[in-house]
């Protein structure tokens, strides 16, 4: 398994169990993450914060990977994902994801993060 691949399991894992301490510890210091209809979250504190509340407004959280490429030398992973929450008293299931994800080797970390849904 790359390092990509594992940075992912972790973050997704940290997900599930709204764990924002864990997140900013996957990111580069320097990192960025892009997603629809936002601007660009940079750095690792930014990243933290933006899924702080995300997390927060969200409970019983499910991701499940449907996909998943992996680059040969284990630095970059696509997956594709869906994700089920409970929010406002309504429960959300399999919503579409795509991510796509370049670690650092100086930081081990996850340097770029994309994400499609």
């Amino acid at each position: 398994m790359g390092r990509a691949r594992d940075l992912w399991e972790r973050l997704s894992t940290a997900v599930e169990r709204r764990d924002d301490d864990a997140i900013v510890e996957l990111y580069a210091v320097d990192a960025v993450w892009l997603e629809p209809q936002n601007p660009p979250h940079e750095t690792n504190a930014l990243i933290q914060a933006y899924l702080k509340d995300w997390l927060m407004a969200r409970e019983n959280l499910d991701v499940n990977v449907k996909r998943m490429l992996e680059s040969d030398d284990g630095r970059t992973v696509a997956v594709e994902w869906t994700v089920s929450y409970t929010a406002a008293g309504r429960r959300w299931k399999d919503l579409p994801r795509t991510s796509w994800i370049e670690v650092d080797d100086v930081a081990d970390a996850i340097s770029y993060q994309r994400d499609y849904y």
